[in-house]
């Protein structure tokens, strides 16, 4: 099982130094998602990280500044990725881009040619977003995952989740509510996480 964290919405004091911190404790993978979309705040944002930890993050907007920070990593939600032409995605593959999508609904996803991983849920019902409950049974389980492709578990997810989505064939757990409901707890929340995934 791998771990990835997604920012919260919003931007914070201390932000920065926060992620830093959070790669520091042994985080792998960051994902930026600020759908506000103000791209003066996202580039102070992006000068707080330590640009050695760049590689580790994945951005959600602003993918027309990926160039700037050297970043490689481009995450789409499900609309915008519908949206993107196939001209567009092998250009950014060709181009050594590593892309990712968000799946509501298990298909499996078609054209996961250009895909790493894709993010798929909410498994559980969510800890951040009020009223956005899981579309799968207790029972469920992954299937006919293309080859290659990992799927990494969205919504509600806390340690206690761990197990149930090893068992539901899951690859990892991607995690925003339960590391950012307790801004001052996030740090010790991740390294308990890193060390149960």
């Amino acid at each position: 099982m791998e771990l990835i964290a997604i920012t919260r919405p919003d931007y914070f004091e201390g932000e920065g130094q926060l992620i830093n911190a959070m790669f520091d404790a042994g985080l792998q993978l960051l994902h930026l998602r600020k759908p506000e979309n103000d791209g003066m705040k996202f580039m102070r944002l992006m000068r707080e990280i330590n640009p050695v930890y760049y590689p580790a993050i994945s951005i959600h907007q602003h993918h027309e500044l990926a160039d700037m920070f050297s970043v490689k990593r481009l995450h789409y939600p499900e609309r915008l990725w519908k949206m993107t032409s196939g001209q567009k995605k092998t250009e950014l593959f060709v181009n050594g881009f590593h892309l990712s999508r968000s799946i509501h609904e298990w298909g499996p996803p078609a054209d996961t040619a250009f895909l790493d991983y894709v993010f798929f849920g909410p498994v559980f019902n969510s800890i951040s977003k009020a009223g956005y409950q899981s579309i799968v049974t207790k029972d469920f389980c992954l299937f006919d995952i293309p080859e290659g492709l990992k799927v990494f578990g969205l919504g509600g997810i806390t340690i206690a989740q761990f197990d149930t989505l090893k068992h539901m064939k899951f690859d990892g757990a991607a995690v925003l509510g339960a590391l950012w409901n307790y801004p001052l707890h996030t740090l010790t929340e991740l390294k308990k996480m890193l060390k149960s995934i």
